[in-house]
């Protein structure tokens, strides 16, 4: 049996409800400041654009998950007792103005959570504004769609087919340009990052360092990415499980934005001290690295500070001034980096 509008949407809510529990969470874990056993608070330095941005998501996102609770109810309780399946003829009218306000409030917080990964790419890129020319004509794409898709639900009429109306055809470039972005800049990311981690290669970092940061950024994006992806495959083939995947995206900005913050804060600093030794010539090369960093919280800075120190000597050079030293030194500058 098909899938009918009423079912999807109710699978939907619930799923949401369930994801919206799970960022709530996160949220209050993403906050800038510690609370002790004794409730004392203690305020930690943030980054201000994602403070910002953390907080408009979370506006964004409970107003979205209450719009869902009363649309459900118009839906199967207002409706209860009319003629025919009421709630899949109510779900099934995109021009309802609570429809408008969901599809608005959606719309917002993907552009502010693309806007906030472009910000991050300009960041780790050492604030070069070159990186960002293509994610930002991307968003003005998208934002472009994202009103002409909110006018055209607006002017359609009961019973017509939404996924080949004007709206349909906008939401399906909503949902490319979405997905496109979040590649582009997350792929950009990881080539940064995994740059630097090339260039400190001579330095064994533990774990927590920045493959870590590395990891935690692709999996956060991957979960936001991959539903956006099930979203626009459904809608392209008209599917009524899309609605299903469209009401799990809202939560799931918010957790995929938290989680960079949450999961970068837990990690330890690390320090540590090692050698490796290269024998060929009878060269003696001893490499001494120091890896630290400092992770307050992802709303913070993250600052990725190596510093390489090589001291090389040979035989020859043990001969010639008696102590066999000759000292080198290479000191990689501070990377440092938002998340």
């Amino acid at each position: 049996m098909a899938l009918s509008f009423a079912q999807a949407e109710l699978i939907g809510l619930i799923l949401h409800s369930c994801l919206f529990g799970l960022y709530l969470f996160l949220f209050f874990s993403s906050l800038p400041f510690d609370i002790d056993i004794e409730f004392n608070i203690r305020p930690k330095a943030y980054n201000t654009v994602l403070l910002i941005s953390n907080a408009l998501l979370f506006m964004l996102i409970s107003a979205h998950w209450v719009v869902q609770i009363i649309r459900s109810q118009r839906a199967f309780i207002y409706s209860d007792g009319e003629a025919g399946d009421a709630a899949s003829a109510y779900y099934a009218f995109p021009a309802d103005y609570m429809n408008l306000l969901k599809e608005s409030l959606y719309l917002a917080q993907t552009f502010i959570g693309d806007c906030t990964m472009i910000y991050r790419l300009w960041i780790v890129y050492n604030k070069k504004a070159y990186v960002t020319v293509v994610p930002a004509l991307m968003m003005a794409v998208y934002a472009t769609s994202a009103i002409a898709v909110v006018i055209a639900l607006g002017k359609t009429t009961v019973g017509e087919n939404i996924f080949i109306s004007t709206a349909g055809v906008w939401a399906i470039m909503v949902f490319s340009t979405t997905v496109a972005t979040n590649v582009l800049t997350t792929s950009l990311i990881t080539a940064r990052i995994w740059s630097i981690k090339r260039k400190v290669r001579g330095v064994a970092l533990q774990s927590g360092g920045l493959a870590s940061v590395l990891h935690i950024i692709i999996e956060s994006a991957a979960l936001y990415t991959t539903t956006a992806l099930l979203t626009l495959i459904g809608y392209s083939t008209e599917q009524a499980w899309q609605f299903i995947t469209i009401d799990m995206i809202s939560p799931i900005i918010g957790i995929s934005f938290t989680l960079i913050s949450v999961r970068v804060s837990r990690s330890t600093p690390s320090q540590g001290i090692y050698s490796t030794h290269d024998t060929p010539s009878s060269n003696v090369v001893r490499i001494r690295g120091v890896e630290s960093r400092r992770e307050a919280i992802g709303l913070d800075t993250i600052s990725v500070n190596v510093t390489q120190h090589v001291s090389k000597h040979t035989d020859l050079e043990d001969g010639l001034n008696g102590s066999g030293v000759g000292d080198e030194s290479l000191s990689d500058s501070d990377q440092k980096r938002h998340f």
